[in-house]
């Protein structure tokens, strides 16, 4: 029996193809789905990467509904699109929320309805997370779903949804049973309607989900990684972080093994041995088509390759034409690209330039929520970078690190806003019940923040530190694709909200006064607006992006530079990472500035390793 025969056999119905960007997941996903479908076995392939990179490796249209992939029966894929989900969602729900919301706030409908609309922009995970428990659930579906993840932060929020929108709904659940205490004392009984229906059914289909997720028989996960440092200290994490969010892991694929490298298997001792280890070997070129990426998988086995005696030379030892990075470097650069393409090293090397020439103190900042540039800077001790404190790096001495905890900081500022909200209702909840439900529904409106806030108020506050002068520079490592575009997007979407949610607090000023719970929010919605207009400032922000000489990759890199001028950001340069030939250049239009950055063996890890590697960067010509 081939190792990919015995995956399939340990394989509940569901799997998830999970890891850190660029690892091979997609490929992984469609080796794994085609071997099921070629054993006649009806399988739905599905992907939750924003990125939308599967129809790039299929060498196939896919569309937000499920189609038949041709040339493999009994195969059908489906990518997950938000914009198509959410319309779906409010054509059939958006009324009965703006009713709940009105029965249990003071606001009037047409601010109910703004508040509303506010609240699901950019609500991504959400909508697929719900559209995923759909699939699940369907008991004459697909024999087997295997779900293409997007990378790590974003695939661990989409998981640990079940929760939080537990906690929408159950704010949700307040304003109802307001309206419920309010029939039931007029006319001494009440008759469930729509919008008990809306929340019965929502909290059947979250709990549903969450029962699946829990059970390793109907759901578990094939974790990919590579042969990498980096990503073998994050893919440790993350099997650990789904351990605690109840997701099982089925084995470990390492990827794309190249047969010069020394054994892989010391890389991945710390990750639970009992999870089978399974090992890809790499190719000549990247896998695309249905063809190749069968023939990839299908050459899995249990054992890495056996090392090739050839050994390529080291890129590192060509001679150099060193180019002056600091330049690339504005007040506020945020360096992106697709997963796996190395960010976070590129955003290390970054800001380790930026600190030396300029010698004015820079801020690195990362707000991916599975961040790296403490395992980049190889620094070991990640307890010491918890809670997202800044530590002074060792050997630049005007370099300042932080691995900010977005979700973190966001949940402090709800917790003090509670308990402001909780002061305000204080004096004259004694006296009325239904003031109790009022504290109780606005202490928690918080839950209606657009999925994002989160991210935006951390990197608002880091605004704040180059308007007083803390910082000449930041250099921020954000998650990759799906999750950058959302950030950027999110500013109007934010202070929309904020405006909406003040609205309401007014409407409460006669019934316990301001307090102080408004200054937070009013704060709040003036860093944003100072972000927006910092983030349109092509002179003093951008992003660089970064991307590997690979046709996939080459694809998004367009479709990433111009979707980040859609939103009304500037592209400062392309960093094209671990080039060992001369790269073709992509149209000025993309980026006026190219540069590449040759590949290191080993990995490029710590501060003097940094250095050496970004010294060797040099310009690449750009066509017109």
């Amino acid at each position: 029996m081939s190792a990919l025969d015995a995956l399939l056999d340990r394989l509940p119905r569901t799997t998830l193809v999970a890891g850190k960007g660029g690892v091979g997941k997609t490929t992984c996903a469609l080796g794994i789905a085609v071997a099921f479908a070629r054993r006649r076995e009806r399988t739905l392939l599905v992907s939750t990467d924003p990125a939308a990179g599967l129809g790039d490796i299929l060498a196939a249209p896919v569309g937000s509904s499920a189609r038949a992939v041709r040339g493999v029966a009994g195969l059908r894929a489906r990518q997950l699109d938000a914009r198509s989900l959410r319309r779906a969602f409010l054509a059939a729900w958006r009324d009965v929320i703006a009713e709940i919301v009105d029965r249990g706030t003071y606001l009037d409908r047409s601010e109910v309805d703004g508040l509303v609309d506010a609240a699901l922009p950019g609500a991504d995970e959400i909508f697929g997370l719900l559209a995923l428990a759909d699939l699940i659930a369907r008991p004459r579906g697909p024999a087997r779903i295997v779900v293409d993840t997007a990378p790590t932060g974003h695939t661990l929020r989409l998981l640990a949804l079940p929760d939080t929108f537990r906690a929408l709904l159950d704010m949700l659940e307040l304003m109802q049973d307001k309206h419920r205490f309010v029939v039931s004392a007029l006319a001494r009984r009440y008759t469930p309607d729509a919008a008990d229906a809306f929340l019965d059914d929502m909290r059947a289909r979250i709990d549903g989900l969450r029962r699946v997720l829990a059970d390793e028989r109907s759901l578990a996960a094939v974790v990919v990684a590579r042969a990498e440092p980096v990503v073998a200290v994050e893919t440790r994490r993350y099997i650990q972080a789904l351990r605690a969010l109840r997701v099982s892991t089925t084995a470990l694929v390492v990827n794309a093994v190249p047969r010069h490298t020394d054994d892989p298997r010391p890389l991945f001792r710390s990750i639970d041995p009992s999870i089978p280890r399974l090992f890809v070997p790499r190719r000549a070129t990247p896998p695309r088509g249905i063809s190749s990426v069968a023939a990839a998988i299908g050459a899995m086995s249990a054992t890495p390759p056996r090392p090739s005696t050839a050994r390529r030379a080291d890129a590192t030892r060509q001679p150099a034409r060193g180019t002056a990075i600091e330049t690339l470097v504005r007040p506020l650069t945020i360096v992106g690209g697709k997963g796996g393409v190395g960010k976070s090293t590129v955003a290390c090397a970054l800001a380790i330039a930026a600190a030396d020439a300029t010698r004015e103190p820079v801020l690195l900042v990362s707000t991916d929520p599975a961040p790296s540039i403490a395992d980049a800077l190889g620094d070991a001790d990640q307890a010491a970078w918890s809670g997202g404190v800044e530590r002074k790096v060792r050997g630049v001495p005007d370099l300042t690190a932080r691995q900010l905890d977005a979700g973190a900081a966001f949940a402090a500022a709800r917790d003090r806003y509670q308990s402001q909200i909780d002061a305000m209702f204080g004096a004259v909840i004694a006296r009325s019940a239904d003031a109790a439900r009022d504290r109780a529904v606005i202490r928690d409106l918080l839950s209606l923040a657009p999925p994002g806030v989160d991210e935006l108020f951390a990197l608002s506050m880091l605004g704040d530190e180059l308007a007083t002068g803390r910082f000449g520079r930041i250099v921020v490592d954000p998650a990759p694709t799906g999750h950058l575009l959302r950030l950027l997007e999110m500013p109007p979407i934010a202070l929309d909200w904020s405006h909406r949610l003040m609205r309401l607090m007014l409407d409460y000023r006669d019934v316990v006064g301001l307090g102080d719970a408004a200054g937070e929010l009013l704060e709040f919605a003036k860093r944003t607006r100072a972000l927006d207009a910092l983030l349109r400032d092509r002179a003093r922000a951008g992003v660089i992006l970064v991307a590997l000489d690979e046709p996939v990759v080459r694809t998004q890199t367009r479709r990433l530079a111009s979707a980040i001028r859609q939103r009304g950001s500037g592209v400062i340069a392309l960093v094209w990472n671990r080039t060992m030939r001369a790269v073709d250049p992509l149209p000025r239009s993309v980026a006026a500035r190219q540069v590449c950055a040759g590949e290191m063996r080993p990995s490029p890890i710590g501060v003097a390793a940094l250095r050496r590697w970004s010294r060797s960067w040099r310009e690449a010509r750009s066509t017109a």
